[in-house]
C-alpha cells in the first residue's frame, strides 16, 4: 500500500470527524430536516467549482444507465443512510448510534468480496475487526462525568425507543457499508475521476434533498422549519460541513479507493470518531479514560494490520 494512499485515507477520515462537530453547532438552530438541504448547497457549489477550475469545458458523459445508477447510490447511502443516522442520534443519543454505525467497515469489506471480487487477506479481517473494536471503546470509554453531562445521551429510554434506535442506526450503517463498493463500480465503469464523479453525486444530492424538503414543506409542515428563521450560525456551521465532509472527504474518498482495495480504504477512513476524540482532546482539553486509550491503540493496530 503506498504511503501517500494512507495519508489520504486519514485526511479523508479527518474531514469526516469535524462533520458531526459541526453538525452539532447546526443543530442548536435548526432541525434535522435542514441538515442535508443546507449542507447541500456547499457541496453542489464545490464541487462545480471544482470542475471548472481543474476540468474547464470538460463534463462527464453520462448514459441513463450511469445516471440512474449515481442518483440510487447518493439516495441510498448520501441521503437515506446519513438521515437514519441522524434520527437514531434523536432517538437514542449520538453515544449510542455511533457505536452500532461503526460496524460498516465490516459490512463494506464483506460486500467488496462479491461485488469487486477483492481477495480479503487474514490481515485485513483482524484489522477490521480491531479497528471496529476500537471505536467502540472510544466512543463507550467517556467518564461517568462526562456522560451524565452529556446532552444528546438518554438515560431513560423505553425499550421500543431503544429498539428503534438501534435499527435505525444499523440501516444508516447497512447503507453506508453497501454502497462503498459499488462508489468505485461506478467510477470504474463510467471511466471518471474522483472530482467528475463527486460532481456528479453532488448533482445527484442536491436534487434529491431539496425534492425531498419540497414534500415534506407541502405533505408535513409541521415537521420542518423555513431556512428563513435557522440562525447564521447555523447556517455556516452546516454549509463549512458540507464542503469538508461531503466535497473534500467524498473527493478524496474517491482518490482513494481508485488506487486502492474499498476494504482497505474503508477501516483506516471509519476512524472518524477516533479523530473526533483528538481533536476534543486538544481544543477543549479534555481527557482520554483508560478504555479510550485502549480503544486508540486497537484502532491504530487495526490501521496498520490492514495496509500491510
Amino acid at each position: 500500500m503506498p504511503v501517500w494512499g494512507f495519508l489520504l485515507c486519514i485526511v479523508a477520515a479527518a474531514c469526516w470527524a469535524v462533520s458531526p462537530i459541526l453538525i452539532k453547532i447546526g443543530m442548536r438552530r435548526a432541525g434535522p430536516n435542514e441538515v442535508s438541504p443546507i449542507r447541500s448547497l456547499s457541496y453542489f457549489t464545490a464541487m462545480l467549482a471544482a470542475m471548472l477550475i481543474f476540468q474547464p469545458g470538460r463534463w462527464p458523459t453520462l448514459t441513463p444507465l450511469m445516471l440512474l445508477a449515481v442518483f440510487a447510490n447518493v439516495a441510498t447511502s448520501s441521503v437515506l443512510g446519513d438521515q437514519l443516522y441522524i434520527y437514531s442520534i434523536n432517538k437514542i443519543g449520538a453515544s449510542l448510534a455511533v457505536s452500532v454505525n461503526c460496524a460498516y467497515p465490516l459490512v463494506t469489506t464483506v460486500v467488496s468480496i462479491f461485488v469487486l471480487g477483492e481477495k480479503i487477506t487474514t490481515l485485513i479481517w483482524v484489522g477490521t475487526v480491531c479497528i471496529i473494536i476500537g471505536l467502540l471503546l472510544v466512543t463507550q470509554g467517556m467518564s461517568r462525568k462526562a456522560r451524565n453531562a452529556d446532552p444528546d445521551r438518554k438515560r431513560e429510554l423505553a425499550a421500543k425507543t431503544i429498539f428503534v434506535g438501534i435499527a435505525l442506526a444499523a440501516g444508516s450503517a447497512i447503507c453506508s457499508g453497501v454502497n462503498n463498493p459499488f462508489i468505485k463500480v461506478i467510477m470504474r465503469e463510467g471511466g471518471w475521476n474522483p472530482i467528475e464523479t463527486y460532481f456528479l453525486r453532488s448533482v445527484a444530492y442536491i436534487v434529491i434533498v431539496w425534492v425531498v424538503r419540497l414534500i415534506e414543506w407541502r405533505k408535513f409542515p409541521h415537521i420542518v422549519m423555513p431556512l428563513r428563521k435557522v440562525r447564521l450560525k447555523s447556517w455556516l456551521a452546516l454549509l463549512c460541513g458540507g464542503f469538508v465532509a461531503l466535497a473534500m472527504g467524498g473527493v478524496l474518498f474517491g482518490v482513494c479507493v481508485n488506487v486502492l482495495p474499498v476494504s482497505i480504504v474503508t477501516p483506516i477512513t471509519a476512524s472518524s470518531p477516533l479523530i473526533t476524540v483528538i481533536i476534543a482532546r486538544l481544543f477543549y482539553k479534555e481527557r482520554l479514560t483508560k478504555v479510550q486509550n485502549a480503544g486508540v491503540v486497537f484502532v491504530i493496530l487495526g490501521s496498520i494490520a490492514v495496509s500491510l
